[in-house]
């Protein structure tokens, strides 16, 4: 949001948006995508460059808008996720159902770390996972104004635990709460510090070296636990989620580098097969920026 808005008129908005109608905001969104990617402010330009590299071509008008629309949909349904009824959540979910099986025997098995990038709608699908068994533990920013404690409680509703990003000891409470059953959720696509694990990410012009949080590799290796990529996209009414193989772990330093270059190699190929549901609206490659 502008930061002409205060933080407590931002609470306001994103309280009065979580009760808005489909039949009202769907409208509306589009006609703002449209008038969006017509005159695109700086975040919907970044996201263009984000997305010649990661397809190697520019984008026009009818990508713009379809990006914007879908960052749309993501934010006001997860604002509005508390009230959909348990029914529709999963019949909003498309997954092989032998995926879905996997998934729970892992974390059955061994315990499950689960990866993803900024990518369809990850508030939708970690709902679903917690009405399949697979209860979500998170990690958030602490926004200001009481805006953490509002998404944090949005999300509980629905099952999550959410822990903020900045707490003392972050990765030893994620491992904690592992052990007791829950499934560690973390949104591992963009390295905020830039203090991560090193991947060459892979695009159709050569490869970009970045970096990729460390979080879901460490708490893998500190405990043990299973590693899988997933993305989701929407198609059509649907939340399409796919599932990578799992990673295999490997220690050390170098072992996490490994790790997380599959990773990369899994979200770079998930991205370009639907780059518009990617909401990178932030810098991403090194030297890219609007």
């Amino acid at each position: 949001m502008s930061s002409l808005v205060t933080p407590d008129t931002q609470l306001k908005l994103l309280k009065a948006a979580a009760h808005v109608p489909r039949a009202v905001w769907w409208p509306l969104g589009q006609l703002v995508s449209l008038a969006l990617a017509a005159r695109p402010p700086r975040p919907l330009r970044q996201w263009a460059l984000n997305y010649q590299v990661v397809t190697g071509r520019p984008a026009g008008f009818r990508e713009r808008r379809a990006a914007q629309a879908s960052w749309l949909r993501n934010t006001v349904g997860s604002l509005q996720l508390g009230r959909w009824s348990e029914r529709r959540i999963l019949d909003t979910i498309s997954i092989d159902p032998q995926v879905r099986q996997r998934v729970q025997r892992l974390h059955a098995e061994r315990g499950l770390v689960i990866a993803l990038p900024h990518m369809g709608s990850w508030d939708l699908v970690g709902a679903y996972a917690c009405l399949i068994g697979l209860p979500v533990t998170s990690v958030a920013e602490k926004l200001p104004a009481g805006q953490f404690e509002y998404f944090r409680d949005l999300r509980a509703e629905l099952g999550f635990q959410i822990r903020p990003y900045d707490q003392p000891n972050v990765v030893a409470t994620l491992c904690e709460d592992l052990r007791r059953g829950r499934v560690i959720c973390l949104i591992a696509d963009r390295d905020f510090g830039r203090r991560g694990l090193p991947v060459r990410w892979p695009t159709p012009d050569g490869g970009r070296d970045l970096t990729l949080p460390a979080g879901p590799v460490v708490i893998t290796q500190q405990t043990g636990a299973a590693l899988v990529g997933a993305t989701t996209t929407f198609e059509g009414n649907h939340l399409k989620v796919v599932v990578s193989d799992q990673i295999p772990q490997q220690d050390g330093r170098e072992g996490a580098e490994r790790m997380a270059q599959q990773l990369a190699d899994f979200f770079a190929a998930r991205i370009s097969e639907k780059p518009t549901d990617w909401h990178m609206m932030q810098k991403f490659f090194p030297g890219v920026v609007a």
